[in-house]
């Protein structure tokens, strides 16, 4: 039975090292509004969600392959996830239980493109807003989670680690389950 997630899998590392292969601008470091700095910010943030699509849709690609039985849309969110379906199916995965290691471990690779891929949607540092007081005016000063790893800038050298480290660990547990 063929994996309809394999190819979502395909295409988001293809678009994603078709971004980065793109021309660089020559963007002002001085001035982070200028035309070729929002070109290249633009960039990467595309790279970045093509990195972060290929990574859900690998999630959802294990657990086809363990006969989860997920609906579409209704895919894991997180490694955690998937795990948990893994165990509450009375099943068990090497590959999974990687991934979860991976997400776990506060020197991966992965922590660097998940704290860039959240600081997408909390720019302040990476955490959430922050709720208001007892008097319900807001903070104006972001609260910041401090055991949680600061997002390294986002730039193409950082996109290419994570694409490569990314494409080996697909193609090493592809390999793995081909073996079973």
């Amino acid at each position: 039975m063929s994996n309809p997630y394999t190819g979502t899998v395909a295409s988001a590392l293809r678009r994603c090292q078709l971004i980065l292969q793109s021309p660089a601008s020559e963007a002002e470091q001085s001035n982070p509004l200028s035309p070729e700095a929002l070109y290249e910010s633009a960039l990467c943030q595309g790279a970045l969600l093509q990195l972060w699509r290929a990574y859900k849709a690998f999630l959802a690609e294990q657990g086809h392959q363990l006969q989860l039985g997920f609906a579409p849309g209704g895919e894991p969110e997180t490694a955690h996830a998937l795990a948990q379906l893994v165990a509450s199916r009375g099943k068990f995965s090497a590959e999974v239980n990687e991934l979860v290691s991976l997400a776990e471990n506060p020197d991966s690779w992965f922590q660097g493109l998940e704290a860039a891929w959240r600081s997408l949607w909390h720019p302040a540092g990476g955490a959430a807003p922050s709720a208001a007081d007892s008097t319900g005016a807001q903070s104006l000063i972001p609260v910041r989670q401090l055991d949680t790893r600061a997002p390294e800038a986002l730039n193409r050298d950082s996109l290419g680690k994570w694409l490569r480290a990314l494409n080996e660990l697909i193609l090493r547990q592809r390999a793995h389950g081909q073996e079973w």
